[in-house]
């Protein structure tokens, strides 16, 4: 009995590209699976969530309609990629206010276009996209002069003060990092994570889980340790109980493969050709 669950993944994430229409040419499965897991995390699952708003948040009559069209997208489950930002599916691109925060912003076009995004507009909205609701935060002018959007603390003072649950706390004391606007945006093009006051006093570490000294966002590096760490578990299982899984799949003593398979975030084994499938409960 054979095992490659790593070229399994590879083949999974490349799939899962190709379907969002991001060519890559390498076959590192750390590199493309990183790569899979960032552009997941920046298009978040289409399932229904409810909306709440902050005290200060507020849409612009001309941007009502394209508000009201979002937010009926995420009551039904709808899939938000048109409403975010124009470099989502950039495979050589970040979002750092998600990477260092966790806010993503939205546009607010009403017009769909040729590409599939609605229109850009100069004032998005910012919201926290959790499981089950999406929080928005605020409305506020990105582009041209208006660089310093992205790291306006003001974005978590709003959250602290609307929802302070969704926000982080440390045990410990930490010093804080004052930075300009400026000097926070040079942080986070280096790649330099730097802690976040709240309004309350309280020093925390980037909501958003931060990045390491090659970009990659912290959150999606440790999404692929798990996964490793269960290709190795499942590893150990198939040795332990290979008897077992020989007589399930009815292959009896001839060699064969068994793959691992990629469904709602849970991982299985399969045979091809019998088209057996063994769940990971069933191997302990």
């Amino acid at each position: 009995m054979r095992t490659d669950f790593e070229d399994d993944l590879l083949a999974f994430v490349q799939t899962e590209l190709k379907k969002m229409h991001v060519e890559v040419s390498s076959r590192d499965v750390t590199e493309c699976a990183l790569l899979f897991l960032k552009l997941q995390r920046r298009s978040p699952v289409p399932v229904p969530r409810r909306t709440e708003r902050s005290d200060v948040f507020s849409v612009p009559p001309n941007l009502q309609s394209g508000f009201d069209d979002l937010c009926l997208a995420i009551l039904e489950g709808r899939p938000l990629f048109p409403y975010l930002s124009r470099s989502t599916l950039c495979a050589n691109k970040s979002d750092g206010l998600l990477d260092d925060w966790g806010i993503l912003h939205f546009h607010l076009g009403s017009e769909l276009l040729a590409n599939g995004l609605v229109k850009g507009t100069q004032v998005v909205a910012f919201g926290l996209v959790h499981h089950d609701c999406v929080y928005f935060l605020d409305t506020q002018p990105h582009g041209s002069g208006h660089s310093d959007v992205w790291v306006r603390e003001e974005l978590i003072h709003i959250v602290e003060k609307n929802w302070p649950t969704l926000l982080p706390s440390n045990g410990r004391t930490l010093t804080p990092d004052t930075l300009t606007t400026e000097q926070r945006a040079d942080c986070r093009r280096k790649s330099v994570n730097v802690t976040v006051t709240k309004q309350s006093g309280e020093v925390i570490f980037p909501p958003g889980g931060g990045v390491m000294c090659d970009g990659t966002a912290i959150n999606d590096f440790m999404q692929l340790q798990k996964i490793y760490a269960q290709f190795d578990w499942a590893r150990k299982m198939c040795e332990r109980r290979e008897q077992w899984i020989c007589d399930t799949v009815g292959i009896g003593s001839k060699d064969f493969r068994v793959h691992i398979g990629f469904a709602s975030s849970q991982l299985y084994l399969y045979e091809k050709n019998s088209g057996v499938r063994i769940e990971f409960a069933n191997l302990k």
